[in-house]
């Protein structure tokens, strides 16, 4: 239990924090993007406070989607991608299977969950149930994370365009920070690459040092922002025929070990992983795969 973790969505929506602003909700948004996850301690403790106040599973689902409205993890940027449930299911499990979670989440063909007990607690399993300290509203925020998958993958295959496109400057739009000096380097980064934080900084007709002190001042770094960045946009070309080592040079990491120690810390799941599940939906005439 000690170094179990839980998706930060989930945490954060049932901590329900006052104080959030715009540009503190842009800062987890981006913090998040690079390490996905939360300690399961504050998981189980945030989901024990909302039982104790009596939250049902609809308002914990809709605090669940309100932050996942802003999330651009790689992780949801995959679940969120396809338009047939039965490959959303599959990619929900692969990741269950792959990141260090406190509780493993299984689900069926038809969208029915099974919440599993506590992988270092080798505990049993039992039908949209939980691990026997696990309170109620860690069940809620669980389901709500599945029910709003399902939700997605429906309406990306009504939508002519297929899945949103989501990004830092997307999310810093719904944010009203577009022209904040966060939102401004974001969309540098987004747009040329890793660059040099000094460039990013001229390109806004700055120094370097004004930049950092403008960005702390938002709760943010112009690393943070790279960084964030470089993984969107690797996520990006992994559905591209582009060998692993290619992106993860082309995206300005160091080296595919590099690359892939990114995204496993901040997805749960390692590049190679992800491109696999990304296949699953590239043909959409195909017959849905087995859930596995």
């Amino acid at each position: 239990m000690e170094h179990s973790l839980a998706y930060h969505a989930v945490v954060n929506a049932m901590e329900g924090k006052a104080g959030w602003t715009p540009m503190s909700r842009f800062a987890s948004a981006v913090s998040h993007a690079i390490s996905g996850h939360l300690p399961y301690q504050r998981y189980h403790a945030a989901g024990m406070e909302r039982t104790v106040q009596g939250s049902g599973a609809g308002v914990i689902e809709r605090m669940v989607n309100d932050f996942l409205a802003t999330d651009i993890n790689p992780n949801y940027l995959l679940l969120s991608s396809f338009q047939r449930e039965a490959d959303v299911l599959i990619a929900f499990n692969a990741y269950n299977q792959s990141a260090a979670l406190g509780v493993q989440t299984n689900v069926g063909a038809k969208g029915y969950a099974r919440i599993l007990g506590n992988r270092s607690r080798g505990g049993s399993s039992s039908s949209l149930g939980v691990g026997a300290s696990d309170p109620d509203g860690c069940r809620h925020g669980t389901l709500a994370i599945v029910e709003a998958m399902l939700s997605t993958t429906r309406r990306n295959a009504a939508a002519p365009g297929g899945a949103e496109k989501r990004s830092l400057t997307t999310v810093a739009k719904l944010l009203g920070v577009e022209s904040s000096v966060a939102g401004e380097a974001a969309l540098v980064f987004e747009s040329e690459g890793s660059l040099p934080i000094a460039r990013v900084a001229s390109s806004l007709g700055c120094h370097q040092r004004t930049l950092e002190r403008r960005l702390r001042e938002s709760g943010l770094t112009a690393e943070l922002l790279r960084q964030a960045s470089r993984l969107i946009r690797a996520s990006r070309r992994l559905s591209s025929p582009d060998s692993l080592t290619t992106i993860a040079f082309a995206e300005g990491f160091s080296d595919l070990a590099h690359m892939t120690r990114a995204f496993q810390s901040a997805s749960g799941m390692p590049p190679s992983l992800i491109r696999k599940l990304m296949r699953l939906g590239a043909d959409p005439l195909a017959a849905p795969p087995a859930i596995i």
